[in-house]
């Protein structure tokens, strides 16, 4: 029974992973902007010229997300994302060439960026099955924890950003992960050895691609601190464990600054170009919390008069996190800190940046956090399904599905009229629905769909690998 209850589960993990990176990988457009550029642009000068300086390709910036100390050309996005997609930029220089060429912004024609965007495909998809795991880890019903997952998936912003080469869904995958690590630890009542290292690892690593998942370092520590106390004193093997895990990202990371950018603190964002605001955390986080917060939770301007795009006006879905807490609350207060609480410190913090405006400008960066909140959703479901009045479950599934709805509705709009994609609202027929108009939408926002086996061959492959792992493993430990 217990061997088919993990076969089971991972199944629905493997199914899971599939579909959704399916989804992001057939919406990716290669570089889409300056943004993703830039980290392009480092990636790049890492492997063709054993460097930091990008001036080779600086041009993939746009003049915009650039560093420049003493006349010499960075880019101005942490070094993270870059290392990251190293790997997956070599193998796809060896590996079969794409069916079909990605409209890309920049580097059309190189065969290697349909391979650069599993990255973040694989650490969005990533991010939804650990958002799964968690909620079942809670007994929380299939229906529910799917459900979340699902809505997540398709529902918010790891959409668009699982298919872009941007730094969010890479730090979504590592803010979810150390925290889920983190509650499995505070459960067991000890910090193991294992576990120690990778969260550590983790941790630093999250710093390495996100310079404000520093606080998650701390919010983490001081979570475990409270919740462990005399338990965590006695791993001190594991302390220190997890201490040189998070050296690996956290020391690169200020070695990356000292050469570059002369000191181990002094991040790129002191020399960026076009940010001069970005120097100092005073004079980036100077928005009044009453201006910023509610612009990022519904609608409004920042200091430079640009629309906002708020979490619930985008991500109605969200909203149900509203009265999940609660539900969350009443049975697991304790997570309930850490989880809920990791999510809105991140809110308030970016609710007073300079450049506020929700998931159009510095505002997605709270969508590393936004996995944390469908936690919640995921207990509101569950509550759902346990409630004796059928009118009223009847009605709350009615209005949970509208809000799905809309949200999935909202990203397909978000992704087509996002950089790179190219859905003209003229082209569209007046008719409510037809074949001609589903067509031209679902082609300007899947422009990505023919090299769908492309994926599949990788993840096939990857599976293979990992079944093969596991046999010699089980081989070696049943022997003599």
């Amino acid at each position: 029974m217990i061997v088919l209850d993990r076969f089971k589960s991972l199944f629905i993990w493997v199914g899971l992973f599939v579909f959704t990176a399916s989804v992001y990988y057939a919406t990716a457009a290669g570089t889409t902007s300056s943004n993703d550029g830039s980290h392009y642009a480092l990636l790049r000068a890492m492997i063709d010229e054993q460097r930091f300086e990008i001036k080779t390709y600086a041009e993939y910036a746009e003049g915009n997300d650039l560093a420049i100390r003493d006349e010499v050309i960075y880019s101005d996005r942490p070094p993270g994302t870059a290392i990251s997609g190293i790997p997956f930029y070599v193998f796809g220089r060896i590996l079969p060439k794409p069916i079909n060429t990605l409209p890309s912004r920049h580097d059309e024609g190189n065969p290697a960026l349909a391979y650069l965007v599993m990255l973040p495909v694989f650490a969005g998809a990533g991010t939804v099955v650990l958002l799964y795991q968690l909620l079942r880890s809670y007994d929380l019903s299939m229906f529910a924890s799917l459900t979340a997952a699902l809505s997540f998936a398709l529902g918010t912003t790891i959409w668009k950003y699982g298919s872009v080469f941007y730094s969010h869904a890479v730090s979504a995958f590592l803010v979810t992960l150390a925290v889920y690590l983190t509650l499995r630890t505070v459960r067991e009542g000890h910090l193991t050895k294992s576990i120690g290292l990778l969260l550590g690892l983790v941790l630093g690593l999250s710093v390495l691609v996100e310079y404000s998942n520093a606080i998650l370092i701390v919010l983490v520590v001081l979570y475990l601190a409270i919740r462990l106390k005399q338990n965590l004193l006695v791993s001190w093997q594991s302390l220190v464990l997890a201490a040189g895990g998070g050296l690996i990202g956290v020391g690169f990371l200020m070695y990356y600054n000292t050469v570059n950018f002369g000191g181990p603190f002094t991040t790129s964002y002191n020399f960026a170009i076009n940010y001069p605001w970005a120097s100092s955390f005073a004079s980036t986080f100077d928005v009044p919390l009453t201006q910023g917060l509610p612009a990022m939770l519904w609608y409004g301007k920042d200091a430079l008069g640009e629309e906002n795009q708020g979490l619930f006006l985008l991500m109605p879905i969200t909203l149900v996190g509203i009265i999940g807490t609660w539900f969350y609350v009443k049975v697991q207060w304790q997570e309930a800190v850490l989880v809920v609480g990791c999510f809105l410190f991140q809110l308030v913090l970016f609710s007073m940046h300079h450049t506020f405006s929700g998931f159009t400008f510095d505002g997605r960066y709270l969508m590393p956090f936004i996995s944390l909140l469908f936690v919640p959703i995921g207990f509101a479901l569950d509550r759902i399904l346990l409630d004796d009045n059928s009118l009223r479950r009847t009605l709350s599934l009615f209005i949970m599905y509208g809000l799905v709805y809309l949200s999935v509705r909202n990203m397909m709009a978000h992704i087509a009229f996002s950089y790179n994609y190219h859905l003209d609202p003229g082209l569209v027929m007046r008719r409510a629905a037809t074949p001609q108009n589903w067509s031209y939408i679902l082609s300007n926002i899947f422009v990505n769909w023919q090299n769908l086996p492309l994926l599949w061959g990788v993840i096939a492959a990857l599976l293979i690998i990992y079944v093969v792992i596991v046999i010699i493993t089980q081989r070696i430990q049943t022997q003599p």
